[in-house]
Order: structure tokens, then C-alpha cells, then sequence
């Protein structure tokens, strides 16, 4: 049986972000189908500047796999095009005719995207993955999709219509099967368009991802979205059906299950109660399903394999030796969960490509937003509740000039573009660089000192620079009955104002002076922590803030760590209880300027839900236990215990 622990009330502000960022990660779907009846040219609104063709769609190709299984693909033709045409692929489980919300002028959906670039000259093709909606077979959340995509482009390289160059686009695990079928090493594949793409990623560059294993915990909104969006089962025709059979009966049945929607969760605010918070706190975290009642998914997998299990090889997860090619244009943004890996991402295309122009041609673009909404950048940007001002930039022009210069050979200048573009909150500016990490950084290190009372008191906890002889301490208590929870993390929502949970009793607080001059932040991030506790296991999570003149505390980024993880995720190590023990946080990237007057501030505790499951403190399976226990854990700063965090300071030469 499942075990529930209890509730603490939000305000409906806060209930109101959580609906909107849920939407925004996992895509909220209303039905927008291409009718069987209306096959042809259509006319469509579109938000962009649509080119000079009308588009024709061809709704359900069956595209044959090696193994028998049909993947149904639709394609739009632009009408009138002279000569044989590039194609723009992506490989969607989220349904290939269904938008993502409600306007029929969103930029950010299949159908809207597809229309826009089939009107440019391009053939704009969308697949429903392996297992979804009309696609045969079963559908794994990790598999096939190195075998499905070389497929697909074979399959391309048989049609008549077809150029030869092909290039893909996609976000989340769509941008993901980018980075998975830039392995086919497919002549076909000149170039790709990842966005938003961690879960392709494995333990290149030194980190560990695999669909979401961060820090060696589980983040808990997957069984979100495995209830919503990851389900296995799908209704479907016999596969005997040929394609014109199959398009006579195609209107006549959904095959989307009663679940794949955000409308039931979010119908009132008790639904949505039961969704974003009390299936969060379900014990053992395998049972999450069953609470919300969902239809079968690979969630217990995904909740319980070790990080090198080999379950996880079928994922095809890009690794330190894992050979690519294409080029490559990096999309995400600074508050999206895998922002750390879309640039080690960047730098493995840059050295493992296979040929030079793939190598030469990898390319970066940051926005200040979260997942999957970098086209959502405008003249009063807000990330989270933090305006950081007017981020426009022409992105869909910015794709539409790569597939030019990438799959029609255009010389329109995008190889000479700055490798890496980012968005620069606090200054409010977009940036660029030639290279990773931003020339003229400087690691600087601030140091944790207080006078033994940093929780709760945001007078006593203070980073320093300078490196402190007196050596201190602080305690607090986590206790897994009522851990952190934080609604609106960074990789649903932005940033956020935390100074109402740094009252916390088990939040650790450690703050500046206020700066003589400003300073911009940007890279990696990292903390290294003294910390000793009375329990075998616990976890570590460190946030930074950009702390306002008026006592606003923004979040900006977070380090996470299971302990039993500090000495490598291929071994488990308990704790010696009272031993204290130096720990290595890696805090991932991030940019940011502080302003003059500003604070920099970091909150240092052991559970950050629900992006990280809770640790229970026991040395046990966190994901198939229930029994859990308090952990006193102290921090020690100063003398030889020195904790601090590193911050890639950039030094300007020149106005900025």
C-alpha cells in the first residue's frame, strides 16, 4: 500500500503557476487534427511571416521499420515548389496532429511549425513515435530511436520528391531523438535543431542525465508526466489496414487514452491539488501510479534502476565515446532542467562529429526562459515571477536562416554567426561568445561563515570572500515528513522569489554585503560543502539567489547530490554518522547580473521536492521503501572545513 503524508495550503497565486508551468513542460493537448476529409491544401493562420508557398498536407504515411512495425507520418508540401526538396523531420510521442493548447496561432505546436516551413520551401515531416497514437508497435520511453530514425531517412531517400538532406527539429524528448539519431551517422542528416534535449544525454562531459537522473535522485513530475503523457496502451486499426483504407475510418476514432490530457488534473483546484502535491508525497514512490490511478508506463523502471543498470543502454544516451555527425543548432533556455547538458552537448559535437563541417558547425542560443519556450521570448519578459526585460529575438527567422544555409547550401551568413548566444538576466541583454567557457572568466570563490544561527536569521549566515580562519557551524533537522517543496522549481517555471521559504528552520541562509559595482555571472557553477549527520544517507541541495535591494531573493540555480553518490554514480557509499565529509556539488550553469546593491545568497538543505524524490534517510531504497527517519546534518564552514561556492565571474574589458 501506498503511504500519503500530509498538506500544507498554497495560495491560489501559486496554484495558478503551477498549471501554467505543468502546461508549459508537458504540453497541455486539445485536439487540432488534420481531417481525412480535408486533405489538400489548406489555408492556415499562422503567426509568423509564412513564405510564398501554400501548403499541402499528407495526412498518414505508413513508413516501414526493419523490424515490420509502421510508423504513421505526416507530411506538408509546399504547392508549386520547382526541384527536389529538403525535409524537416521531427519524431514526436506527443501526437503528430494535435496542438499544444488552445490558439490556433501558437507558434509553439507541431501543426503551426509545420505550416510555416512548408510555406519556405521545405517538406515538413511529422512522425508519431514507436508505440503513439497511430504508430504501431510498443512504446519504451528509452528505445528505438536510433534504429527508427536511420529508418525514417532510408525510407526519405526513397521518395522521388525527396534532395538528399534532411534535418530535424523538436523539443524535450523530440529534441532528445536528435541528439539519439545524429548516431546513425546517416549521410542524409546534414544538420538538427535540438531544443530542450537532457534526456538524450548520458554521462558526457562528466555528468549524469539519462532521462532524469540528477544527482542520483529521481525527479517525481516524470510520474507527472507518466500518467499524462508516457502511457503504453493506444486504441488503433488492425495492421492489415492499408493507408487509404485507413484513412476512411481515421476521423471515426481517437486513439488517445482518456488520461492524455492536462484538462482532468487541472479541471478544479482539488485536482490539481491531488496531482502537483499529494501524489508527490506518496510512499513508496513506485505507488505514485497507482494513486493516480494511471494506465501502465515505464515509471517503475525509471523510478528504480541504478544509474549504470544496463536497463538504461537501450536509451542510446550520449556518452563520452558516442560518435555523431551533423550540425547542429543548441536551442534552450537558463531555466530549463537540462540547460547544463545542451552545452555539453554543444562541446561533444564540436570534438566527436565525424567529419569537419559537422565539427565546424555546432552553434548555441539561450534564453532567459524554461523549458520549450525560448519562442516565447517578448518585449516585457517574465521568467517566473523575475521581469528580466526585453529579450526579443527573431527565432524563427534564426531556424529558418539554419535550414537555409544547412539544407539549401544558401551563403546567408549563419556560419559566421558568434558560436554561442546567450541572454544575460539582470542585465537584460543578449550576449555572444566563441567559445565555452566565456573568455575572461574568473572562478571566484565565496565563503559560508555565520555565528552558529544561519537558518532562520538572515543576519547571522554571510558569504565572504576572503577565506575565514575561525571555523563555525550550522544545524538544522530535515525531516522527510515535511520536506522543502518547492512548486515552482527552475525546471518548470523560472525564478522565483524564495524569501518566504527561507524561513524555514531547515533551510541554511548565507548572504553578501551588497555589491560595490555589478557582475556578470555565467557557467558552471560549484559548491564545495563540509557536512557531517547522524544518519547513513541524506541528500544535499544548494540554491543561489539574486537577492534585491528591497529583500526579494530570485532562484536562479540549484545543486543537488545523494550523498551515497559523492564518490561516483557507479558505487554506493554510506555515511559514517558524525564523520564530516567534504563534498563536491556541481550547481550546473547558469547566467546572470548581479546589479550594484544587490545580494548574493545561498540556501543550503536536504530535499528540494518535488524535483528531487526525498531521501529517507535510512541507507535504503528511496524509491521502494516508506519507512523513513529525521537526519541532523551541520554544515562547516571556516579553517580547514572551509565550505564555499564557486561562481564564474566574467571580467569585462570595454562597455557592456
Amino acid at each position: 500500500m501506498f503511504r500519503f503524508l500530509g498538506w500544507r495550503s498554497f495560495s491560489k497565486k501559486i496554484w495558478n503557476l503551477i498549471v501554467i508551468g505543468l502546461s508549459i513542460f508537458y504540453g497541455v493537448t486539445l485536439s487540432m487534427a488534420v481531417s481525412a476529409d480535408e486533405e489538400g491544401v489548406v489555408a492556415k493562420v499562422i503567426p509568423f511571416e509564412k513564405g510564398k508557398y501554400q501548403v499541402k498536407v499528407e495526412r498518414s504515411h505508413f513508413v516501414t521499420m526493419r523490424d515490420g512495425v509502421r510508423l504513421s507520418t505526416d507530411l506538408y508540401f509546399p504547392v508549386g515548389f520547382k526541384g527536389k526538396l529538403p525535409v524537416i523531420l521531427e519524431r514526436t510521442p506527443y501526437d503528430k496532429a494535435t496542438k499544444r493548447n488552445a490558439d490556433p496561432n501558437d507558434p509553439i505546436n507541431h501543426t503551426n511549425q509545420a505550416y510555416y516551413f512548408a510555406s519556405h520551401g521545405y517538406v515538413f515531416a511529422i512522425q508519431d513515435r514507436r508505440g503513439k497514437y497511430e504508430s504501431e508497435g510498443e512504446y519504451l520511453v528509452l528505445n528505438n530511436d536510433v534504429e527508427d530514425a536511420e529508418d525514417t531517412f532510408n525510407w526519405l531517400d526513397q521518395q522521388p520528391w525527396f534532395s538528399g538532406k534532411a534535418s530535424m527539429i523538436g523539443c524535450s524528448i523530440p529534441g532528445a531523438n536528435q541528439i539519439k539519431a545524429a548516431q546513425t551517422l546517416h549521410p542524409s542528416l546534414a544538420s538538427i535543431l535540438p531544443q530542450s534535449a537532457a534526456t538524450g544525454h548520458g554521462s558526457a562531459g562528466g555528468t549524469m542525465a539519462k532521462f532524469w537522473l540528477r544527482g542520483g535522485a529521481r525527479n517525481l513530475t516524470i510520474a507527472q508526466w507518466a500518467h499524462v503523457r508516457g502511457a503504453k496502451l493506444f486504441y488503433r486499426p488492425s495492421k492489415k489496414l492499408s493507408r487509404e483504407e485507413f484513412l476512411k475510418i481515421a476521423d471515426k476514432y481517437e486513439p488517445r487514452p482518456k488520461a492524455d490530457s492536462y484538462e482532468g488534473v487541472f479541471k478544479t483546484p482539488e485536482a490539481t491539488k491531488r496531482f502537483t502535491y499529494d501524489a508527490m508525497m506518496v510512499l513508496p514512490i513506485v505507488d505514485i501510479p497507482k494513486f493516480m490511478n494511471s494506465l501502465d508506463s515505464d515509471w517503475y523502471d525509471l523510478a528504480t534502476k541504478e544509474p549504470m543498470d544496463p536497463w538504461w543502454d537501450g536509451g542510446n544516451y550520449l556518452e563520452d565515446d558516442t560518435k555523431v555527425n551533423a550540425a547542429a543548432l543548441h536551442v534552450n533556455s537558463w531555466h530549463d532542467y537540462g540547460i547544463n547538458e545542451t552545452l555539453l552537448q554543444y562541446q561533444h559535437f564540436s570534438k566527436k562529429s565525424v567529419t569537419k563541417y559537422s565539427r565546424d558547425n555546432q552553434f548555441v542560443i539561450i534564453s532567459p526562459l524554461g523549458h520549450c519556450r525560448i519562442e516565447s521570448v517578448s518585449s516585457n519578459t517574465v521568467t517566473g515571477e523575475r521581469n528580466v526585460g526585453d529579450a526579443r529575438k527573431d527565432i524563427w527567422g534564426t531556424y529558418l536562416r539554419w535550414w537555409d544555409y544547412t539544407l539549401k547550401g544558401i551563403d546567408n551568413g549563419f556560419d559566421r554567426e558568434p558560436k554561442i548566444q546567450y541572454y544575460v538576466p539582470g542585465l537584460n541583454k543578449w550576449k555572444s561568445s566563441n567559445v565555452w567557457p566565456i573568455a575572461g572568466t574568473k572562478k571566484t570563490k565565496l565563503y559560508l561563515t555565520s555565528d552558529g544561527a544561519a537558518n532562520n536569521n538572515f543576519t547571522s549566515g554571510k558569504l565572504i570572500f576572503e577565506k575565514p580562519d575561525k571555523t563555525g557551524y550550522d544545524s538544522y533537522v530535515y525531516d522527510p515528513a515535511d520536506p522543502v517543496f518547492y512548486m515552482n522549481d527552475s525546471v518548470l517555471s523560472g525564478s522565483f522569489d524564495m524569501s518566504h521559504k527561507e524561513e524555514r528552520e531547515d533551510i541554511l541562509v548565507y548572504t553578501s554585503e551588497p555589491l560595490d559595482k555589478g557582475i556578470e555571472m555565467t557557467g558552471k557553477i560549484r559548491a564545495k560543502i563540509f557536512l557531517s549527520t547522524d544518519v547513513p544517507d541524506t541528500d544535499l541541495a544548494v540554491k543561489i539567489m539574486d537577492v534585491y535591494p528591497d529583500g526579494r531573493a530570485y532562484a536562479l540555480q540549484e545543486g543537488f547530490l545523494r550523498l551515497r553518490y559523492r564518490e561516483g554514480f557507479d558505487k554506493k557509499v554510506l555515511l559514517m554518522p558524525g564523520k564530516i565529509y567534504e563534498i563536491d556539488l556541481d550547481m550546473l550553469v547558469y547566467s546572470n547580473y548581479f546589479m550594484p546593491g544587490h545580494k548574493i545568497r545561498i540556501d543550503v538543505t536536504s530535499s528540494s521536492m518535488p524535483t528531487y524524490n526525498r531521501n529517507l534517510n535510512t541507507g535504503g531504497d528511496n524509491s521502494l521503501d516508506a519507512d523513513f527517519q529525521k537526519a541532523n546534518v551541520t554544515i562547516h564552514h571556516g579553517g580547514e572545513y572551509s565550505s564555499y561556492i564557486e561562481l564564474p565571474f566574467i571580467e569585462y574589458s570595454g562597455e557592456q
